[in-house]
């Protein structure tokens, strides 16, 4: 009896997982970290989303690039957004910044910084390059979903490709998807 209300339990609770609760891979190239500790077999593997496109990101996106955390990310839009110096970047889709925001964040896509945009120069003229000096240029933060999302790498990658010094560009991993997991402020997108 016991035993046939565990298997019983086992399966639903195994049926209540939401569809992307599947065995999948944390980067692209590796499904699973294993390891001794303490003379004991230790394997790390992740259920989740598929990967690719949902792995894992590094903590750093380009050399040179700081990453940043909560406090780091509010005091950046208080000392340098606040004062016209500085923009917070939100990569995500129009769709997705729509639906939801951190306060303060402007929209660009992150294909829209890519080397193919034939609107790129103009895209870095309005964050105060001017034909090809970066001297003026704001301080930027980017962020996308969240540490899977691989399209604000790809942004952070392309700002720096085009000259963009490193060190007035900032990588906030943990997006959206820590932001509002610590409760913090949404803004409505628009």
């Amino acid at each position: 009896m016991i035993k046939g209300l565990i298997s019983t339990l086992c399966a639903a609770s195994f049926l209540a997982l939401p569809a992307f609760a599947q065995q999948t891979r944390i980067t692209a190239d590796r499904d699973s970290f294993s390891f001794v500790v303490n003379g004991a077999n230790v394997t790390i593997d992740r259920q989740g989303p598929a990967c690719p496109p949902a792995c894992l990101q590094p903590m750093q996106a380009v050399p040179g690039v700081a990453t940043i955390a909560e406090l780091e990310l509010m005091d950046f839009l208080e000392l340098f957004a606040a004062q016209g110096q500085g923009l917070l970047i939100d990569t995500r889709l129009p769709e997705r910044f729509g639906a939801g925001t951190i306060p303060g964040a402007v929209n660009v896509p992150a294909a829209t910084l890519g080397p193919s945009n034939p609107y790129r120069d103009d895209l870095l003229n309005a964050l105060g390059v001017r034909g090809g000096d970066f001297g003026g240029a704001y301080d930027l933060v980017l962020f996308g979903e969240g540490p899977v999302d691989a399209q604000v790498v790809q942004a952070v990658q392309s700002l720096v490709g085009s000259g963009y010094p490193p060190s007035k560009v900032k990588y906030y991993r943990g997006g959206m998807q820590v932001w509002q997991a610590l409760g913090l402020s949404i803004a409505s997108g628009r």
